[in-house]
């Protein structure tokens, strides 16, 4: 019996490599994103008194800190959010690829909406893509 390619439901299934290699990206993505956010949400008030003490000037993340609090707190959860549809997928659960795919394009216009509209990335956007698109390609394998 094959345990990797097992599913719950007692079917065998062939996970394709795509798929693999998908749920690892997003699991290594996804989980540091929505421990970055995490950190800088429980560290916000140290982070932007440094900020404010500095010399340094980085418009930047002076713009990004301009978000507040809650922009922390809705980007952990949302990647959050989005490594239980990867983990869904992996264990090949259609509710994931929606998980997943609501995630993520609350991610793409997060910035855009919370912060500046200016800050609508074509790059995010075309990875966001690629990525959805690369998981719809699986769908099939899942139930």
């Amino acid at each position: 019996m094959d345990i990797q390619n097992y599913n719950p439901a007692g079917k065998y299934k062939n996970r394709l490599e795509l798929l693999k290699l998908l749920c690892i990206l997003t699991f290594i993505g996804s989980g540091l994103a929505a421990f970055s956010n995490l950190f800088i949400l429980l560290s916000f008030d140290v982070v932007s008194e440094l900020m404010d003490e500095t010399t340094i000037n980085i418009p930047e993340i002076a713009m990004i800190l301009s978000g507040g609090k809650s922009f922390f707190l809705a980007g952990f959860v949302l990647y959050v959010v989005s490594l239980a549809g990867a983990i869904q997928m992996w264990n090949l659960h259609k509710i994931g690829f929606h998980l997943y795919t609501a995630s993520q394009l609350f991610i793409l216009i997060l910035p855009a909406v919370m912060i500046d509209p200016k800050m609508f990335s074509v790059v995010s956007l075309f990875l966001t893509s690629a990525f959805i698109f690369g998981y719809f390609s699986q769908i099939k394998l899942m139930t």
